[in-house]
């Protein structure tokens, strides 16, 4: 897999509206690169992916309520060409971890030089992968894909499947299990089911628990 002959289409999706002007303006000078577009938000994203095709798309792995993750899946399910570089303030293992879950090709932190993206970018749009040194040293590639070796002791978070953590983000976003279950076009039992064993693996028993729970791991937006 590789860009097209006229040059590589980038999309760049930060949540800060400087960051995204920034890396655009750097990356429009680099003569591999044909077209830059930018959005502030996963909507945004979904929006101009569907119209620009992008070859690789620079995600902020830092938007709110996990949203990067999520537009990400969608995006790689919907496009088998466009490929996913995550940036993330700092290391995250929980972060990694959803990068790896929904297809992503590449995960650098925010503290990379310019160059250093660049390259990563380049590598990702001919099929390759681009971890920084500090993910990859971590990286196990087996049978079913790379996988993370995170850290003994984690966050609950790190026991959900990425569909109970999608059946997550519905109920703290205030959704009934029939909304949830229309959202996501799957039956009321099969996310039924999907919250029961989220809330055993996240050890919680109410949906107000559920709450409190998502907002000490950050996945509310406010």
């Amino acid at each position: 897999m590789g860009c097209r002959a006229d040059g590589l289409r980038l999309l760049i999706v930060d949540s800060h509206a400087l960051c995204c002007t920034g890396l655009a303006m750097m990356f429009r000078v680099v003569p591999e690169v044909a077209e830059v577009a930018v959005a502030t938000t996963p909507e945004q994203a979904v929006q101009i992916a569907k119209l620009h095709q992008p070859d690789v798309l620079i995600m902020d792995a830092a938007i709110p309520s996990y949203r990067g993750f999520e537009t990400a899946r969608l995006l790689i399910k919907s496009s088998k060409r466009c490929r996913i570089l995550f940036l993330d303030d700092a290391v995250n293992h929980d972060h990694i971890r959803f990068a790896l879950q929904v297809g992503a090709s590449g995960y650098w932190t925010k503290h990379a030089t310019f160059d250093e993206i660049i390259v990563a970018v380049l590598q990702i749009s001919t099929g390759r992968e681009a971890f920084c040194p500090a993910v990859d040293e971590h990286l196990v590639r087996t049978e079913s894909g790379l996988k993370y070796k995170t850290r003994t002791t984690g966050t609950p978070l790190e026991s959900l499947t990425p569909r109970e953590l999608q059946v997550l983000l519905h109920l703290v976003d205030g959704l009934s299990v029939r909304r949830c279950a229309e959202r996501m076009k799957l039956s009321e039992s099969t996310v039924d089911n999907h919250k029961s064993r989220l809330m055993r693996k996240l050890d919680v028993h109410s949906t107000v628990d559920l709450v409190r729970l998502a907002g000490r791991e950050g996945l509310l937006p406010w």
